[in-house]
């Protein structure tokens, strides 16, 4: 029963590899950016529209005023098939203070119900939600900090639903032009109790990131970055992500991502791409190499000035 809990509790739209924490939705990477990148950048300040999911500690970094951002997410459509869509917007309102905001909404395909003598009583779909809110200050030219306050839901049967509370806490320093570091506490929030009154951790994790841009000749720019998770239950999930641009305008990605037996999300690869132009932008992720959340597809629209 403990196990059988665990699961709907960490959401019938997710995938539950750590059977004793909850709402593991909300470590799917939302930006198709990032999520090409295999969802490394908690460091990065390339794209900083989903910011509130992670690090928001980065938007004083960024030269962007504002970042914004909406995708669907065909979610494991050989697995559970979870549509998703998010949306987030960040704002830097001076060079030493910025502030984020990201929703998202997970729907599971539809199953049908039964009664305790096994009879049918209808359909139902499970959903999840999560709101975000962040904010990021600059210390000095170097150092920074950011805070992101969470606010995670499901819905696992008819009448039956979970809801928590959680945040993000991160340091960020500008080691040297093009090197930013980033080390933190993700997920770290309140327990979540199933229907029968068991309490479930959400994904904490202890967070080391780092973020490389290597400009080449001003038109041909290489991103690299690496995201380390050490989950409080035993996990550990690591991704590295790979992304090259031309002229800010053609983005081509690529990432791994490895989790253990208990991180939230299982090893995968990821591929995608992206065109800006006049700070519009469109991007694509392709997550794949994995039997249970591979072929997931997400498409973003976003502009940024």
């Amino acid at each position: 029963m403990a196990a059988f809990a665990a699961l709907a509790i960490s959401s019938i739209c997710s995938y539950a590899q750590d059977l004793n924490s909850a709402h593991q939705f909300i470590r799917i990477p939302r930006d198709p950016a990032t999520g090409a990148m295999a969802g490394a950048g908690a460091a990065s300040t390339f794209t900083t529209s989903y910011s509130a999911f992670r690090n928001a500690a980065v938007i004083p970094f960024s030269d962007r005023t504002v970042d914004v951002g909406a995708s669907f997410q065909m979610w494991a459509p050989d697995g559970v098939k979870s549509n998703n869509v998010a949306a987030g917007v960040a704002y830097k309102a001076s060079e030493k203070f910025g502030f984020s905001v990201g929703f998202a909404y997970d729907m599971g395909a539809e199953m049908k119900t039964y009664d305790a003598s096994g009879k049918s009583t209808g359909k139902f779909s499970p959903s999840d939600m999560v709101i975000n809110a962040g904010l990021g200050f600059k210390f000095t030219d170097k150092i920074g900090a950011g805070v992101n306050v969470r606010f995670s839901s499901d819905k696992v049967a008819e009448g039956v639903s979970t809801s928590g509370f959680g945040a993000d806490v991160f340091l960020m320093y500008n080691a040297m032009p093009g090197l930013n570091l980033a080390a933190g506490v993700s997920s770290v929030g309140s327990s979540v109790k199933d229907a029968a009154g068991q309490s479930f951790s959400l994904p904490m994790s202890a967070t080391l990131a780092g973020a490389y841009r290597a400009d080449i000749d001003g038109q041909n720019k290489v991103d690299v970055a690496l995201d380390a998770d050490y989950f409080f239950t035993g996990g550990i999930g690591a991704a590295l992500g790979l992304q090259y641009s031309y002229d800010d305008m053609v983005f081509v990605r690529a990432g791994y991502h490895l989790g253990t037996d208990k991180a939230p999300l299982p090893s995968f690869a990821t591929i995608g791409a992206g065109f800006k132009y006049s700070g519009f932008k469109i991007d694509v992720a392709y997550l794949t190499a994995n039997d249970v959340i591979g072929n997931t597809l997400t498409i973003g629209l976003g502009v940024a000035f």
